[in-house]
Parts: C-alpha cells; structure tokens; sequence
C-alpha cells in the first residue's frame, strides 16, 4: 500500500540536513543522484557507514558535495560492485573528505585502467577481496543490527569477461527489510554479456528494495529475475541525456509489468510513465527497527510502503517486541486468501478487499504467496 504525503519546504530542508544524514535511529539508505553513474550510501541506526559505489569520474562533485552537506565525515565501509570509471571514479576524492576507517570490499583481480589503479591506491591496505561467506554486521552490540551479504560476484560460476557480469551482489537486511545492490549485473546473453541474473536471483530472494541493475539497461532485470526478487519499488540511478539510452524501454517495460514502482534518480534518455515512474533526484529510503513500513523520500515528498515479510509468523512473539499477529487479506469475489504482505495482494481491488488476523472460511491460500 502506497501513501504520500508532502512535507513543507523548510522541514524538508531540516530533515535532509540533520536527519538524514547523521545517524537517527533508522536504517537509511541514500542513492544518491551523481548522474549517469552509481552511489549508495547506508547509514545504520547506529551511524556506522557503508558506501556502495562512489560515483562517476569526472563529475565527483556530486557524491562529495552530498557527503559533505550532510556531515559524513568518514566511512567505515566501501562495497565496489565492479571496475568500471561510473562506479569507482571518484574514490579519491570520496575518501579525502569522508577517509575509508575499516574495509574495502571489491572482486579481487585487476582490471586495466587509470581509475581503477587511482582505485586501488586511495584504499591502500584496507582493500580486501569479497567471498561467499563475506558478511558485514553493522550495529552488532544492538538488538535491531543491520546485515549485509555478499551473494554472488564474479558471474556466480559463470565463465564472463564482461566487467558488468562479474558485478558484486549485497544483500541488506535489517529485520524484515530487504534491500539488493548489484551494480551492473547483467541478465541476458548477447554479444558478451552473460545471463548472472538468473542464477543469483533464488540467493536473494524476495526484496522491498531493489537498485536497478545497470542503469536499467536492455540486458539487465530479466523476467525470471523479476519473478523470483518481486520488488515493491526499484531504484533507476542514471543521468539526463546519457549516450547509452538508460534506461531502456525494454528494462522499463518488464519493470512495470512487474508491477515495479520506480525513483529515477534523473530522466536519463525515456519517457517516465506518470503512474508508476518519479523522476526524483537522491531518492532516501528509511525503516524503523522492527516496523512493517519504510518510507522512500525525494525533494519535499515522502511515500510510505509496507515490507513484504515483516519477520513475523501467525501470532508469534517476537523476543525483543511485543507480540505481531498476521494479517491476512483476500477478495470477496475470490476463493483464495493471501498474507498481507504478499505481493500478489497487491492486486485485489480496493472495493472487493477484507482484512482479518484469521484465514477467512473456505478460501484457500494464494499459491503465490510466499512461505512463512
């Protein structure tokens, strides 16, 4: 369920000023618009710090000046989903005004270019190669940390080449609230690009959140990914007028059929569909510790949505909350039920939809519905 609701100017200036970007309680995630390029930031309720990606070379300005004027003064993490220059060509200039405390993550390897080797030197010692057990816990000492963790990297098993393919995967979660970032992973064979997508999508599972893989391009966001990951809203980082036509209608296409609502951060080089596309600029995502909604911010607006697997089974007492009964909700015109938290919910009329913490007599579960 989507709810909107406008905040004035001069709030909106003093929450993205103080509370979005100091530690506030919330896990907050911020893509953040360097333009035809990649760079998220997450800052957990805590104020511990990981920068996914750090912008495009040669426009570093963006990535920096946000840093900046929202009193990021360091990192505690870096994540390099891939060597390309839209991705780590501003590390140096990142990490002089926000300096790297504990860990680079990236692939490991080498990759020829100048950006890559400025790369490789402003990280130093702290640069360490991912592997399939690599997790990073945020917020440990707390009852509500944050979790991040790598789930594929380097083609997952795929023999590729290509630099997008071998994009690191991360997965957030923090409780119920599941987020994926995967640069630029591709997921269609053609000319040398290999289908990654497809293999990785059972490792992700069901996501809230999903950071459009590269830039929403013809080869990316395939249909068997869509299917499996079931985004509620997707993140499109891409810059006006860029030469490579991101995002593609074909991308934009599987998306919306998926039922995707989507935060561009510029227009790129498409038309947005005004039902279900917002050109947004940094768009700024938060969650609550233990709450069953999240809210998606850009400029003076705030959309709420509610998680897809709030972390809670029929009538099951969480040990450091208070006791969450499910909910379900079906049609009276339909003989099946769903929980409330399913995507496949979504598409039951409001006039035709009931509610209720029981399942309802003589309907039977949506066979869509995901396993509690």
């Amino acid at each position: 369920m989507l709810r909107r609701f406008h905040l004035s100017l001069g709030l909106c200036l003093f929450l993205s000023g103080s509370l979005f970007g100091q530690a506030n309680g919330n896990l907050q995630l911020h893509f953040i618009d360097v333009g035809q390029g990649d760079s998220a930031l997450l800052i957990s309720p805590m104020g511990e710090t990981i920068l996914f990606d750090d912008g495009r070379q040669g426009v570093c300005e963006k990535p920096v000046s946000y840093l900046q004027s929202h009193g990021i003064n360091k990192i505690d993490y870096h994540i390099t989903s891939h060597y390309h220059a839209d991705h780590i060509g501003c590390a140096p200039q990142v990490f002089q005004v926000a300096p790297l405390q504990k860990v680079a993550y990236d692939r490991g390897g080498s990759y020829n270019s100048s950006t890559y080797r400025n790369y490789v030197q402003s990280v130093g010692d702290k640069r360490q190669t991912v592997t399939d057990s690599t997790i990073i816990v945020l917020d440990s000492s707390s009852q509500n940390p944050v979790t991040v963790k790598i789930v594929a990297f380097n083609g997952n098993g795929v023999s590729t080449t290509n630099e997008n393919d071998l994009s690191v995967v991360a997965l957030v979660s923090f409780g119920g609230f599941k987020a994926e970032i995967g640069g630029d992973l591709s997921g269609e064979k053609a000319g040398d690009y290999e289908d990654i997508e497809t293999s990785v999508a059972s490792k992700v599972g069901q996501v809230d959140v999903y950071k459009v893989h590269h830039h929403c391009s013809a080869y990316s966001t395939n249909t068997a990914w869509l299917t499996t990951v079931q985004p509620r809203i997707g993140i499109i980082s891409v810059g006006d007028g860029n030469s490579y036509h991101h995002p593609t209608e074909d991308c934009l296409e599987r998306l919306h059929n998926a039922g995707v609502k989507l935060y561009w951060t510029e227009k790129g080089d498409a038309t947005p569909d005004p039902l279900t596309d917002i050109v947004a600029g940094t768009v700024i995502v938060q969650v609550a510790p233990r709450s069953a909604t999240y809210t998606v911010s850009y400029g003076n607006q705030s959309d709420s949505y509610s998680l897809w697997s709030p972390g809670a089974t029929d009538s099951t007492t969480n040990p450091t909350g208070p006791t969450v009964q499910r909910q379900y909700v079906w049609s009276k015109k339909s003989n099946v039920y769903h929980y409330a938290d399913c995507k496949t919910a979504t598409t039951i009329k409001p006039e035709n939809m009931q509610r209720g913490t029981t399942p309802p007599a003589g309907k039977t579960l949506h066979q869509l519905c995901p396993v509690h």
